[in-house]
C-alpha cells in the first residue's frame, strides 16, 4: 500500500472511526488489556457495558489481584468464555507479586504471562504504547488479504503476517493504523455483503469484494452448546455448591440421557481447567 492509500484509509478512520469506544480513550496497558481479552470471540456491543463495569469495579491492576476469584467471575457473566476471567485474575495476581503491579513492555514478557498470546501482546504494544507490534485479527486479516491479493489467489498466514507487519512500520501511528483496518472492516470491508461501491480505495483493492473462500458459514447454535452449559453451571455455583444432580436440575429439570452427557462434558473441562472443585460430592467454584 502506497503513502496515498494509507493517509486514505486514515483519513476514511478519522471521519467515521469508533473513536468512542472506551477502550480507545485510554492508553493504560491494563485496561486496553482488558478490553482485548473481553473482545476475543465476543461482540462489541456486548462488551461495552461489561467492560465499563470491570473497571469500574477493578480500576487498577492491584484492584483486580485482591479481588476473590468469585467476584471477578461474577462480574463477567454474560461474555462466556469464564476460563479468560480466570487467567486474567491469575495474571494480575502474578504481575503484582513478581513485577511491581506493571505489565511489561515488551511482546516477548508479555506473552510469558498467563492468558496472553502473540495477537494479545501486540494489541497491548499498539493500543497502550503505539509501538509497531503483530497483532492481526480477522477483521484486518480480511482487508489485507483483499485489498493486496487477486481473488483467486489463496494468501497463506505467513503472508498476511509479513504484509501486515511491513505496514505497520510505515504507519505514522500503529495505534490508529490498526484501529482504521479494524473498523474498516467491520463497517465497509465486511464478511458478507461489503459496501464496494461506497469504498473509498476501491480503485486500489485486488480483489473488488469478497472472495470465493470467505463465503459466511452458518454459526453453530449456542443455546444447548458446551459454552452454554458452562455458563449455566458458573451461574449456579456463583450462588452456593451443588451436587451434580442438584445443579442438573437447576439447570434442567427434566433432563434425559443427553443433558446429563453435556452437563458432565461441561463438568470435565471446568475441573480440569481449575475453574470448579469437588468437595466431596459438592462442586464449588475454585479459588
Amino acid at each position: 500500500m502506497d503513502a496515498e492509500a494509507m493517509r486514505e484509509l486514515l483519513g476514511w478512520y478519522r471521519e467515521n472511526g469508533r473513536s468512542h469506544l472506551p477502550w480507545r480513550e485510554t492508553r493504560d496497558p491494563y485496561r486496553i488489556l482488558v478490553s482485548e481479552l473481553m473482545l476475543q470471540q465476543t461482540q462489541v456491543p456486548r462488551v461495552v457495558p461489561k467492560y465499563e463495569a470491570f473497571v469500574r469495579r477493578f480500576p487498577t491492576l492491584a484492584d483486580l489481584a485482591a479481588a476473590p476469584r468469585q467476584d471477578v467471575l461474577a462480574l463477567w457473566q454474560g461474555l462466556g468464555y469464564n476460563s479468560r476471567a480466570v487467567r486474567l485474575h491469575a495474571l494480575a495476581r502474578l504481575v503484582t507479586h513478581a513485577h511491581r503491579g506493571e505489565l511489561p513492555r515488551t511482546e516477548e514478557e508479555l506473552r510469558a504471562l498467563p492468558g496472553i498470546g502473540s495477537y494479545t501482546a501486540g494489541a497491548v504494544m499498539i493500543f497502550a504504547h503505539d509501538t509497531p507490534a503483530h497483532s492481526v485479527d480477522v477483521n484486518v486479516a480480511r482487508v489485507l488479504r483483499r485489498l493486496f491479493f487477486e481473488r483467486d489467489e489463496r494468501p497463506t498466514a505467513k503472508d498476511i503476517d509479513r504484509l501486515a507487519r511491513s505496514l505497520v512500520d510505515a504507519a505514522p501511528s500503529p495505534h490508529d493504523w490498526h484501529s482504521a483496518l479494524m473498523d474498516f472492516g467491520s463497517a465497509v470491508c465486511t464478511s458478507r455483503n461489503p459496501a464496494c461501491a461506497t469504498c473509498p480505495l476501491l480503485a486500489r483493492c485486488k480483489s473488488k469484494g469478497a472472495r470465493p473462500d470467505e463465503r459466511a458459514r452458518a454459526q453453530p447454535r449456542f443455546a444447548g452448546s458446551n459454552r452454554w452449559w458452562r455458563g449455566q453451571v458458573l451461574k449456579r455455583l456463583l450462588e452456593r455448591a451443588y451436587d451434580e444432580e442438584a445443579i442438573l436440575r437447576a439447570i434442567a429439570p427434566d433432563a434425559g440421557d443427553t443433558e446429563r452427557a453435556a452437563l458432565r462434558k461441561a463438568l470435565s473441562g471446568m475441573l480440569e481447567e481449575g475453574l470448579i472443585a469437588r468437595d466431596g460430592d459438592a462442586l464449588r467454584l475454585q479459588g
